[in-house]
């Protein structure tokens, strides 16, 4: 539990211990690279303020990189950081509560992603409230949740690439250029989930490309472009 106050990052945690800011802690990262690595499994870092990480894409330059299994990150501030929470080959890990947005200078789709899964399976997203990110995408991961998060302002509130058997409920999207998109991603299930005002040219409320055996039910679809959006779906 540090003392209140702002610190200079960057953070690596590479044991499992708890990191608990109280709400009143500021990790700053001046600018550069990302601001905690998480190398370790079974950390908890909660109720931090973490900001100003670099700006490069390479890098994945994030508020919290997760590189092991079974860690917490929750109930976080994560602003002015390129990506949110970035998690690669990580399994069985908790993101929940957070608020994320990324840097509000940079273009739509120059911005990094609020949160991103790679090869990273049994993960739980929930409760986070994202705005001004790019995405929320899910690479080459199967058996996530993805639930009772909110999205605004970003270009694809959720997107899947190559991704099957996750879940996505009780989602509410607003005003992002696509709400959910598939794209190589069998065994999807999709409900109750509220997506509104994909209202630019290409909005799209829900689209498929090249994906089967989806379940798609019980979501509100409002005042978008395009409710569903189909592209040899199924394949």
């Amino acid at each position: 539990i540090p003392p209140p106050g702002t610190y200079s990052g960057p953070i690596i945690v590479d044991k499992p211990m708890t990191i608990d800011g109280q709400g009143k802690v500021t990790i700053d990262n001046g600018g550069k690279g990302t601001v905690i690595l998480l190398d370790t499994d079974g950390a908890t870092v909660k109720d931090l303020h973490l900001t100003n990480s670099g700006e490069s894409a390479n890098d994945l330059d994030s508020g919290v990189q997760v590189r092991g299994n079974y860690n917490v990150i929750k109930d976080n501030v994560i602003d002015d950081c390129l990506f949110g929470v970035d998690l690669q080959q990580s399994n069985n890990n908790i993101i929940r509560r957070n608020s994320i947005s990324s840097k509000l200078h940079l273009g739509l789709g120059q911005k990094g992603d609020s949160v991103r899964l790679w090869y990273s399976f049994n993960n739980k997203i929930l409760d986070n409230s994202t705005i001004n990110v790019r995405d929320m995408v899910v690479w080459y991961s199967a058996d996530n949740t993805i639930a009772r998060n909110t999205g605004s302002d970003g270009r694809y509130s959720l997107h899947f690439m190559y991704s099957r058997y996750n879940l996505v409920e009780d989602n509410v999207y607003n005003n992002n250029t696509v709400g959910i998109f598939l794209m190589y991603s069998d065994g999807v299930i999709v409900h109750n989930n509220k997506i509104t005002h994909a209202s630019g040219p290409t909005g799209i409320g829900i689209g498929f490309k090249e994906t089967s055996d989806l379940t798609i039910e019980n979501n509100q679809i409002l005042y978008c472009a395009s409710g569903l959006y189909l592209d040899l779906s199924p394949f």
